[in-house]
């Protein structure tokens, strides 16, 4: 039975449902002398967004979100939007995340912890124990998600051929320690998420010594492989799925080997891939990449899970390997997702939609609404080749989130039996958990990768301050 904020909000963004029609690129993207793909083409995305809004409907999307929750998003976006404020506070934040001393540990300095604690950790974090982790996912479903992406926070990155984020002052800092000690980490994880929830993991997280095999490009260690493989059957045995985090292209090629090797071991004979690899969109070669996973998957026969991004860094990464342009990126992503919907793609001629898994995970609104409403189209002619599932960042695009969850509302109202051929779309929140202090360093670090995300909040901060203008005017 959906709650009554459910049902104020139950009214179909028709923006979403009205066809797409989305113009062919070239199989060449043309190269642009302009080089900031974070930057450019942010004025012409907000022009997309305005032409593409949604018709008049009887209520905001975000009326299904709470009033605590709209102020934070928009006490944050001025933060984020501004940019004398951001470097300021970003400095601020960073010290703190990094800082030994216990004056500023917010988990040990309870005036820090009073400040940072329901701003920002509410705001992107599950929790700091499985109780906390509970209540944040229930009430994540509460609202209409279908579940969460639960990150276990460890990595190392690579920057100018050093290793970064992870302690070398354990005495734990042998290969077989260090995999054993983040393999715990995945299946404590596991164990405090619930049926169709998701574990993120990035390989990196294992340690230093795997760290520097992914950039030999060696074969998997046999502990790495014992320790994925007791991930994968937990994962399995608790009905959830797992994706694997792309990282910097030095760590790619091995990365991508490590989880084919995966997949054919563990989405074999599923109905549902329990495994999904990351193919980054601002990449020059990312069709390329998505043909040559959908030829391998078929020719081995195994299930393929992909989870496409538009890419997260570029600001430690190999420029070269990326578009030029933001716009490039934007076209590179939107034809690969409209290609994989339609079937187009060589190698799924003939292929079915069973054999397929997609969740695309990105916050750009307009990618994020031309997706599901070419979903919406090609379910109702019966002509959807893969079902798409979305997912973004906790804290963050909740505009479009909620836009998605009301048109899921609205077909199950429409359609009571739950049409197998009707699409329904599924979202999904992904946040990572952990001490205050560790959740800071994990946030730093996405906060670099996705600055370009954090900037688009001022695109979704108009629709945050019209629903609160609308609250106040109700008396909330």
């Amino acid at each position: 039975m959906p709650s009554p904020i459910r049902n104020t909000a139950l009214k179909v963004h028709r923006s979403i449902e009205r066809p797409l029609s989305i113009k062919k690129v070239h199989s060449r993207l043309q190269s642009s002398t302009t080089h900031n793909i974070i930057g450019s083409g942010l004025e012409k995305e907000r022009q997309e967004l305005r032409t593409a809004k949604p018709e008049i409907v009887s209520a905001s999307p975000l009326a299904r979100l709470s009033t605590s929750s709209i102020l934070r998003t928009l006490l944050l976006s001025t933060f984020f939007t501004r940019p004398i404020l951001f470097r300021c506070g970003f400095a601020v934040f960073e010290k703190i995340a990094k800082s030994p001393s216990p004056w500023l540990n917010p988990d040990r300095n309870p005036l820090l912890r009073a400040a940072i604690y329901p701003l920002i950790y509410k705001q992107f974090c599950a929790g700091r124990n499985q109780t906390e982790i509970g209540q944040t996912s229930a009430e994540i479903r509460g609202l209409g998600f279908s579940g969460i992406v639960l990150c276990y926070g460890k990595e190392v990155q690579v920057q100018a051929d050093k290793l970064v984020g992870y302690s070398y002052s354990s005495p734990l800092n042998t290969m077989d320690a260090e995999i054993s000690q983040w393999a715990d980490g995945n299946i404590r994880t596991l164990d405090m998420v619930g049926e169709g929830d998701w574990l993120g993991i990035k390989f990196t997280g294992a340690g230093t010594k795997i760290t520097q095999a992914l950039m030999n490009g060696e074969d998997a260690p046999a502990k790495f492989v014992e320790a994925m493989d007791r991930i994968c059957e937990h994962a399995a045995s608790k009905g959830c799925r797992i994706w694997i985090d792309a990282e910097q292209q030095v760590l790619q090629a091995a990365i991508d080997a490590w989880t084919f090797d995966l997949m054919r071991r563990h989405n074999a004979q599923r109905k549902q891939a329990l495994v999904y690899n990351t193919i980054q969109a601002y990449l020059k070669s990312a069709r390329e990449k998505v043909q040559h996973q959908l030829e391998l998957s078929r020719r081995e026969g195994w299930r393929l899970g992909i989870k496409l991004v538009r890419g997260a860094y570029i600001a430690n990464d190999k420029r070269e390997r990326i578009h030029n342009t933001k716009a490039d990126t934007d076209a590179s992503y939107n034809t690969i997702v409209e290609d994989l919907l339609r079937g187009r793609f060589p190698a799924q001629v003939g292929q079915g939609a069973k054999e397929i898994d997609l969740i695309l995970a990105g916050h750009n609104t307009a990618s994020i609404r031309k997706a599901a409403r070419l979903a919406s189209e090609l379910a109702a002619q019966s002509r959807l080749k893969v079902r798409p599932d979305f997912g973004q960042l906790q804290g963050m695009a909740d505009d479009i989130g909620c836009e998605l969850l009301q048109v899921a509302d609205d077909v199950q109202a429409r359609e009571p039996s739950a049409s197998t051929q009707a699409f329904v779309p599924k979202v999904y929140k992904c946040l990572t958990w952990g001490s205050i202090q560790e959740c800071m360093q994990y946030l730093t670090r996405r906060l670099v990768e996705n600055r370009g995300a954090s900037e688009r909040m001022k695109v979704g901060a108009a629709e945050f301050r019209k629903e609160l203008l609308r609250r106040m005017g109700t008396g909330f």
